[in-house]
């Protein structure tokens, strides 16, 4: 055999030697950052819309010492108490069930708003179920869902899909609301915080029955924004291509398969709103001023609430009747 066929075998080993490397180190950065718990998080265990409580020390929604101020902050004012509800189970797909918690005030003014928490968490966590007694608190039934691989709903592989699969799931939960609650479409919303938001901005696409989406921080950027929290998981951020090509390689997910421009372009008249704190350390601000923007230049109906100096999920407790208000009137002018 000529040397320069030699060369060019050992050139092609090693080329498949270092893909197939850098494949293994993606796929262990996919696998790595995209789990979640199938279960309950011990420090929400007890919380239930009728009493709930911000977590401790160290286990808030963001890093630092920032949190501190907020242990052991008072919420009773936003529970739930005396208020109906049901645990309820949700068939979304084949061996796939969601569990939820419908509740429906006793003065209801007959509009319904799904709610779903962020990724790590469950519906039994604070920064849910507060939204979701400010809500009940203005007469809207909720439903507070546990998304897929999480709190009780079904365990399918321990990962979250980037709002990919979890967006179908919700297209679902629309379905069953309108043939078991005898929910209107026009009168059904969905809310969404942090990683929930990411499959509420992708909705529109999947079903025509919700009628308007809020949105607690977002992302317009999927891949910087993945980069961003590869990097803030204490990964190279340049890893997040490797781990993009390897969950469909290895894992037939496609990341990016319906991405936020296409929720926007399909959500047409159909009402957004965003709200978000411009400190936020897990999910860049900027992130929603692009989505804003983007929605605006493509004529979709859009509001940005900014909570000055808030961090993720925050501005729900800087400046708790403010974000009551907002959900409320939106809401309650978007949905007929």
């Amino acid at each position: 055999m000529r040397k320069s066929a030699w060369i060019g075998i050992t050139a092609g080993v090693l080329v498949a030697l270092v893909g197939g490397a850098g494949l293994a180190v993606g796929d262990y950065v996919y696998t790595s950052g995209t789990k979640v718990p199938c279960a309950i998080n011990d420090d929400d265990l007890a919380n239930k819309p009728e009493e709930f409580y911000a977590p401790g020390s160290g286990n808030g929604p963001f890093p630092g010492p920032g949190w501190e101020k907020w242990v052991g902050t008072d919420l009773s004012e936003w529970w739930m108490v005396g208020v109906p509800y049901e645990a309820v189970t949700i068939p979304v797909a084949d061996g796939i069930d969601l569990s939820a918690w419908w509740i429906t005030p006793i003065e209801g003014n007959g509009k319904t708003v799904i709610v779903t928490h962020g990724i790590g968490t469950s519906r039994r966590d604070y920064n849910a179920l507060l939204p979701s007694g400010m809500l009940v608190q203005n007469g809207f039934n909720v439903l507070l869902v546990d998304m897929r691989d999480t709190g009780e709903s079904t365990c399918t592989d321990g990962r979250h899909s980037a709002g990919q699969e979890e967006s179908d799931d919700f297209a679902e939960v629309a379905k069953w609301l309108v043939a078991n609650k005898a929910v209107i479409p026009s009168q059904l919303g969905m809310f969404g915080v942090s990683g929930g938001a990411i499959a509420t901005s992708m909705l529109p696409a999947k079903t025509e029955l919700v009628s308007a989406f809020a949105m607690e921080g977002t992302i317009f950027d999927f891949n910087a924004a993945a980069t961003r929290e590869v990097e803030y998981q204490g990964f190279p951020g340049f890893l997040w291509q490797l781990a993009l090509a390897s969950a469909q390689l290895f894992h037939g997910v496609n990341l990016t398969e319906t991405s936020a421009m296409d929720g926007i372009q399909a959500a047409g008249s159909r009402p957004m709103l965003i709200l978000h704190g411009d400190s936020d350390q897990r999910l860049d601000y900027q992130s929603s001023v692009d989505f804003f923007n983007y929605a605006v230049g493509v004529g979709a109906t859009i509001d940005l609430q900014t909570f000055e100096g808030a961090d993720h999920t925050e501005g729900m407790l800087t400046e708790s009747k403010r974000y009551a208000e907002l959900l409320a009137e939106f809401f309650n002018s978007a949905l007929d």
